[in-house]
Parts: structure tokens; C-alpha cells; sequence
């Protein structure tokens, strides 16, 4: 009996001495399995160091992004806050329209979440600031004609015009000196995504690591979504860049590679 209560009051000591060393081993299982996809998946334009200068990354205009830097314009949480893993995901899966990063569908989730998890640690951000809180987007109304014109005063009104120009082209009276150049609006499909609730979102966020300001308390309810249905107005027939293409030819001979 005293052999049996000993036993049982070690028992959870075991535990506690040997539970972070097997969380250890699965955490170093993940790294490794992340590590494997996002060498055969990412490193030709992202680089195998993370830092945006991978085999492909010259061939392109829009350049691969450097994870090292832990910055990221495409994201649901506020200006200096981290992405959520879902924001990163996302921009995994579905891609981002008009560059070389098209979607990545042919991943599992799992195997998505793998490898967001092994770009995040090329950045010390994450491990050091806490992830932000998606910004919530007020109800969206439904479009009527008498948005536009309100949007369009919006536009003016908040100075966005100084970027991107009277017709939403990029063109405006400060693109010139900036080393980022505003967005064309009037391109499609858009970069963030092609729903109003995409366009809303990145006004409130604001795109980190470029000239673009997030206008979060700034522009609020209805004014917020005249000026999306505004700029959702601007668009043009999509047309695919070089760069998509490109993206293209890259993803079909990394599938055709064993």
C-alpha cells in the first residue's frame, strides 16, 4: 500500500517534469513540417532566410514581401499592431490580386497554419508585441446611387486625393515624391480584396509599412461606406499583370516537381 501511495503522488510530478518537454517536441515537429512547405512553396520569391529575395524576386515587379521585417499592409487589426494567424492565412490561400502571389489552393488548411507559423518566426515581433484585435466594421448599408456623390466629397474632404488623384489613379500632387506609390484605385481586382467590406477595412487599418494612414476614428459609419462604394465605383475591366502570370508558371512547376 505505501509502494501504490507513493506511486500515485508522484504521479503528477512526472507529468508536470515531462509535459514542456513533449509540447517542446511537437512545437520543434511543427517548425520542421512549416519549414519543409515553405521551402518547396515560398522560398523562390521570399527567399529561404524570409528576407523577400528569393530565385524569382528579380523577375518581379511587385516584390515578394520580407517577413523579417514582421510588417504587413494586408490585415484585419489595427496600424503598429500584429496580423491575426487568419489574416496571414488568408493571404495564403486566396492570394493578393495582381501580384506573383496567387492563391494557394491546393494547400490544406493545416498545412497553411503550418507555414504561417514558420514565417512568423523569421520576425521577432511576434514573439515580443501581442497580436492585435480585428478592428470591427460597422453595418454595411445597402447601395443607392446617392452614395457616390457622397463618397466622392469624403474623398476630397479627408485629402486622399493628394495621393491618389482626383480620379483615383495615383496620380495625385505627392506621388511623385513618395518612394511607395499610392495605389491605383481604379485597377482591379484590388489588392486587399474585391468586396466593399475589404476596401472598408484597409481605410480603417491603413496599409503598414507605406504612406497610407489609417483613418480608424477618423472616418466612421456612414461616411466610411459612401467612400468604399466610391472607390468600388473606380474600378475598370481586370486585366492580369505580369506578375500573375508569372506567379502561375512558378506555382505549376513547384506542383510538377516531386
Amino acid at each position: 500500500m505505501l509502494h501504490l501511495y507513493l506511486f500515485l503522488c508522484f504521479l503528477p510530478l512526472t507529468f508536470t517534469i515531462f509535459l514542456p518537454s513533449l509540447l517542446s517536441a511537437q512545437e520543434k515537429d511543427m517548425h520542421s513540417q512549416g519549414r519543409l512547405l515553405y521551402k518547396k512553396h515560398c522560398a523562390v520569391c521570399h527567399g529561404v532566410n524570409g528576407n523577400g529575395q528569393g530565385e524569382a524576386a528579380r523577375l518581379l515587379e511587385v516584390k515578394p514581401r520580407d517577413f523579417t521585417k514582421g510588417q504587413y499592409k494586408i490585415k484585419s487589426t489595427p496600424s503598429g499592431t500584429l496580423p491575426l494567424d487568419e489574416d496571414l492565412m488568408r493571404s495564403i490561400k486566396f492570394g493578393l490580386p495582381g501580384t506573383a502571389m496567387v492563391p494557394q489552393i491546393f494547400l490544406s488548411d493545416n498545412e497553411i497554419s503550418l507555414i504561417v507559423t514558420y514565417i512568423k518566426s523569421f520576425s521577432s515581433r511576434f514573439s515580443q508585441a501581442k497580436t492585435g484585435k480585428a478592428i470591427s466594421l460597422p453595418p454595411i448599408p445597402s447601395f443607392s446611387p446617392e452614395q457616390l456623390p457622397l463618397g466622392r466629397a469624403v474623398y476630397q474632404k479627408n485629402q486622399c486625393i493628394q495621393c491618389h488623384g482626383p480620379e483615383g489613379k495615383g496620380d495625385g500632387i505627392l506621388a511623385k515624391a513618395l518612394t511607395i506609390k499610392p495605389a491605383d484605385l481604379t485597377q482591379r481586382p484590388l489588392k486587399v480584396g474585391s468586396t466593399i467590406q475589404d476596401i472598408a477595412r484597409t481605410i480603417l487599418t491603413g496599409m503598414e509599412d507605406t504612406p497610407m494612414p489609417p483613418y480608424q476614428f477618423i472616418i466612421e459609419g456612414q461616411e466610411l461606406w459612401s467612400l468604399a462604394y466610391y472607390i468600388n465605383s473606380l474600378g475598370r475591366q481586370p486585366q492580369k499583370t505580369s506578375d500573375e502570370k508569372m506567379g502561375k508558371e512558378i506555382v505549376k512547376k513547384i506542383l510538377q516537381t516531386k
